[in-house]
């Protein structure tokens, strides 16, 4: 039997469709992650350090001391751009604590290479923030819902939701919890605008008017019998009919009788 060469025995452990197995080990891979990840520190750092260079060329220290202290109390005292900025500072906060959450969890959120899902995008909420997760091979979103528990304190929030998309099972979604919109207010109905030029009915001027009773009618007695059977009828018939025209009170509400509505 003739044995494998070097040639067979190297296609045996490289697939040919595999053009790089392991890239995480690339320094080029390496570098690009670093910069995805930091993207929006980096960014941050070379424009502050440009518009730095760019004022302290003009020659006028108290333009650049005007800026970059004017600048940032300008931004946080304008309510709209507060919540804008803080909402993305909590975006690229989510990534790096979410990250560091799959890395320390108890649970396999990770493949054998020790490949991590990629946070490459994330996005403010009005309930909290949503990061876009892409899973690597060999990692499902079940791997990453189990460890929800463990992502939402390390974001600092209430809770922490999964989001999947049936369409590509890859991408995934997790929702970070802060704040429950309808809990500061109670949610408006359409319908006050067509109550608020109407007046409340007030339930104590509802007036009751009883009406008297009418008092029955006088009877004859009946003609005397001999018979005591017969006067023993008789006298059980005018009990019933005395029954049957028995007046009940009427009861009146605002006009309308209730009496049938009594009992």
């Amino acid at each position: 039997m003739a044995k494998a060469t070097r040639s067979t025995r190297r296609g045996a452990t490289v697939d040919v469709v595999e053009m790089m197995p392991r890239p995480k080990q690339w320094v080029g891979f390496v570098i690009l992650g670093t910069l995805v990840r930091w993207r929006a520190e980096i960014t941050t750092l070379v424009i502050g350090l440009v518009l730095y260079v760019w004022l302290d060329s003009v020659g006028n220290p108290w333009i650049t001391s005007g800026v970059f202290i004017g600048l940032p109390l300008l931004v946080f005292a304008v309510p709209y751009t507060r919540r804008m900025v803080v909402s993305r500072v909590w975006c690229v906060v989510d990534r790096h604590r979410i990250r560091s959450s799959l890395r320390q969890t108890k649970i396999r959120t990770v493949t054998r290479d020790g490949d991590y899902p990629l946070l490459f995008w994330a996005r403010p909420t009005k309930t909290g923030e949503r990061v876009w997760v892409w899973l690597p091979a060999g990692s499902a979103a079940r791997d990453v819902e189990d460890a929800l528990d463990y992502i939402a304190p390390a974001c600092m929030a209430r809770d922490a939701r999964l989001h999947t998309i049936r369409k590509l099972s890859t991408v995934c979604a997790i929702d970070v919890i802060r704040r429950d919109p309808l809990a500061a207010s109670a949610v408006g109905s359409p319908l006050s605008r067509f109550t608020k030029h109407h007046a409340p009915a007030d339930p104590g001027a509802a007036t009751v008017t009883p009406i008297k009773p009418t008092p029955p009618a006088p009877t004859t007695s009946s003609e005397t019998t001999t018979d005591n059977g017969s006067r023993a009828a008789s006298a059980a018939d005018s009990q019933s009919s005395e029954t049957a025209r028995k007046p009940v009170a009427a009861v009146v509400v605002n006009g309308e009788d209730l009496s049938d509505y009594v009992d």
